[in-house]
């Protein structure tokens, strides 16, 4: 069973998941981040989500099913109008 959250990481899980926007992280690598935003809320620190860590959520996120299925529909057409 997990642990409870406090009210600063339940802020901090919601802020990531609106940020990632239906992409997926694995589990050990979204608690980092999420422990990384909640301290910042904790000590007021701004922006919460900075270049930095927005980058590396980037870098590790996969993208949803939808993107994926919309990039191999790109993909597609692209290929079908070069040959």
């Amino acid at each position: 069973m997990t642990p409870a959250m406090t009210p600063s990481e339940l802020a901090a899980d919601a802020l990531v998941r609106a940020y990632l926007d239906g992409r997926t992280m694995r589990p050990i690598l979204h608690g980092a981040v999420v422990s990384v935003v909640a301290a910042r809320l904790d000590s007021g620190k701004l922006p919460m989500l900075d270049e930095i860590l927005r980058a590396d959520i980037d870098h590790q996120a996969s993208a949803s099913r939808s993107e994926f299925a919309l990039g191999m529909t790109v993909a597609g057409a692209e290929a079908s109008r070069t040959i």
